[in-house]
């Protein structure tokens, strides 16, 4: 591996067709993943706590969202707001390498933006921070985009009430409750609570919560069924992750 270590960009001599996750001490509040292989990677549609900023070393990806298909070609850099829902589209495109920042950035905007970032080769070389660094100097200004599903409050992670009962609260049925939501979010709303739980239970894993207790705390069967959950989301299992972040 070159380069690796927190702090820097790991840069595996082949591809192995699976995540890789770090932290990076020069910037504690941002959280770093990698994909390197013959084929873009395909996991559920799901959203991020923080901001994500997809950076394309080599190959392509592309991504399914409310707002339609984008493609995100080598050199260029897609950013996706908290809490946009975004899925990865499956597609081959040989050596594909590239590198997703998670971190909380005062861009003003709240809708994805596709634009490109300069050399990013040679910085793909450097530290983890030096990368973002770079990624975030070249992010456009808000054009004033407007707050994605703002016509309808958020689900409560934490709460437990069927979908029947919180479309009640709104005086809505189930269905044009469920059809308002998932056109206006982007997903149904039982898969937005069940990834807005999955990002709690990321955060508290971070933490050093044991899996059990996270499985439990977030209301899922056993760490059994978090784990299948979190590997379609996330890419990896709940204990891989965890030691990528110690």
């Amino acid at each position: 591996m070159v380069g690796s270590g927190r702090g820097t960009y790991p840069m595996p001599l082949t591809g192995d067709n699976s995540w890789r996750y770090w932290s990076d001490r020069e910037r504690a509040d941002a959280e770093y993943a990698s994909w390197n292989g013959d084929a873009a990677p395909v996991l559920g549609t799901h959203f991020h706590d923080e901001g994500q900023l997809t950076l394309v070393i080599r190959g392509s990806r592309a991504f399914r969202m409310k707002s339609g298909i984008v493609h995100v070609r080598q050199g260029q850099c897609l950013y996706i707001p908290a809490g946009w829902p975004h899925r990865g589209l499956p597609h081959f495109d040989r050596d594909t390498r590239c590198i997703n920042t998670y971190v909380s950035l005062p861009s003003g905007r709240h809708a994805p933006v596709l634009f490109s970032v300069p050399e990013i080769t040679a910085f793909s070389r450097g530290t983890s921070a030096s990368l973002l660094a770079r990624a975030v100097r070249c992010l456009p200004p808000s054009a004033g985009d407007e707050l994605m599903g703002g016509y309808l409050p958020r689900i409560d992670p934490r709460d437990d009430a069927c979908v029947g009962e919180i479309a009640s609260r709104y005086g809505l049925s189930r269905e044009t409750f469920t059809r308002s939501f998932s056109r206006g979010v982007g997903m149904p709303p039982h898969a937005f609570r069940i990834v807005s739980r999955l990002n709690l239970a990321r955060r508290q894993i971070r933490a050093g919560e044991t899996l059990a207790a996270v499985a439990v705390e977030q209301g899922f069967a056993d760490q059994s069924h978090l784990g299948r959950h979190f590997r379609r989301v996330f890419g990896v299992t709940p204990e891989t992750y965890r030691e990528a972040m110690r």
